[in-house]
């Protein structure tokens, strides 16, 4: 049997936490017949000289659906542009809200850059943080996904 893939698009600030791992855990609970292709994995692979998003877009065309999810209740500006790729290579997107899976089929509105790394420092210091130590936990996981 061939593998049928679903690629996570998530904040960038949500790589490596306990968020992330919840999300990944209710999106194989939802949609189980899918290999997600998490972009945190894949982030030294990038070529930043050369655009980074058009790696990820070449990613999202091999994949057979895309899954989200917002931060703060906003669609961040990464997000945003893998989503509506990914409606325009008309792959199936889903949404997942709440801990459940919405399909949609219309293009996203998304935050700039500037208002999505806002985002990312207002959820750092309060849902991203739980306790002080928190971030380097974060820090560390991140360094173990960016090796392998």
């Amino acid at each position: 049997m061939e593998s049928v893939f679903v690629y996570y698009a998530h904040a960038m600030c949500m790589y490596g936490t306990e968020v992330e791992a919840d999300e990944i855990a209710a999106i194989t609970k939802h949609l189980p017949f899918y290999d997600i292709v998490d972009p945190s994995a894949l982030q030294t692979k990038a070529d930043k000289s050369d655009d980074g998003m058009r790696y990820f877009f070449r990613v999202i065309d091999y994949c057979d659906a895309l899954v989200f999810s917002r931060l703060l209740g906003n669609i961040t500006s990464g997000v945003g542009l893998e989503v509506n790729h990914a409606l325009t290579r008309h792959l199936t997107v889903y949404e997942l809200v709440n801990g459940k899976i919405v399909k949609t089929t219309t293009p996203v509105k998304f935050l700039s850059r500037e208002e999505t790394l806002k985002k990312y420092a207002l959820w750092r210091t309060t849902v991203g943080l739980d306790k002080p130590g928190d971030f380097n936990t974060r820090k560390e996981r991140t360094n173990e996904v960016y090796s392998s």
